[in-house]
Formats: structure tokens, sequence, C-alpha cells
């Protein structure tokens, strides 16, 4: 009757280490799209209602609504307002008051609320990236499955 495999042992130490490398990597892998900005949807400008856009002189983007909220963003990146009311920015007296819990005047509201993420994404890249997890998995299992086979001639022999 052949032995009872026995994987080998690992010590405390060791152990301690493959945690922390484990949780460095996993750290490495959040942080580095975060400091690289490859994190996130884009956010884009937005104003409730039908919307212009037009180019300033001084490199400002201007945004008007229909309901005459006018949006300016400068060219260093400070935002303005125009005809700034709650209702230009379509919130009603429950919202402007969970606005005010959070501390946001109308003002911050405006920024907050007309700053909206773009949830777009091209298809190349999400067939691409389910390849990718497709192949990971393929040579996950064939590795898996070669060492699978291995540990099994190791025990029984190599079968004709």
């Amino acid at each position: 009757m052949a032995q009872k495999y026995q994987p080998p042992k690992q010590g405390l130490a060791a152990q301690f280490i493959d945690a922390a490398v484990i949780l460095v990597l996993v750290f490495l892998a959040l942080f580095i799209p975060l400091e690289l900005e490859l994190a996130g949807a884009e956010k884009g400008d937005w104003l409730p209602g039908n919307v212009t856009t037009e180019q300033a002189a001084d490199g400002a983007t201007v945004l008007k609504s229909d309901n005459g909220l006018v949006k300016t963003i400068a060219a260093d990146g400070t935002v303005t307002f125009e005809n700034l009311t709650w209702d230009a920015l379509q919130q009603n007296a429950v919202m402007q008051a969970q606005w005010a819990k959070l501390g946001y005047d109308m003002q911050a509201a405006g920024e907050a609320i007309t700053k909206r993420y773009d949830y777009s994404f091209d298809w190349t890249w999400l067939i691409l990236t389910l390849a990718a997890i497709g192949g990971y998995f393929l040579f996950l299992v064939k590795q898996s499955d070669r060492e699978y086979r291995q540990v099994i001639a190791e025990k029984f022999g190599d079968r004709p």
C-alpha cells in the first residue's frame, strides 16, 4: 500500500513573510492605479435642462442651462455660478436640508451637483479585460491539471 501524501510543512516565520508579501502586493495593486490616476470614472460638467457649452476668450468654459443657470470654469479650475438657486439645481426642500446637514452651502452643493461621473465605457477594453481574465483562468486550470497529474504520478506511478 502506498504512503499517504504529506505536503511540506511551512514554518511560522515563512507564513508571516508570505502574509506580509501578499498584503504589500494587495496594497500596491489598489494604490498604484490611484496614484497614476487610472482609477474611477471621469467626471464631467453637467447642468439641469438643455445645456450649451462655450469657450471664453480667456480659456474659461461656460455652460449655460435653459433655466438661466450659468456655470463658468476658469482656466485655473475655479468654478463660479450665475443665477444659482436651489430650484435651478433641481433640489427640493428635503434635498436642501440634507446638503445643509452635510455642511454644504449653495455654492459648494452646486459644485458637487454639477460634477457628474461619466459611466461610458469602451467595448474594446471590456473585451480585452474579459480575454485577460479568461486567459488567466485557462492558465490556472492547465497548471493545476499539470501539478495534479504530477502528484498522482509520484503517488501511483506513471500509467501505461
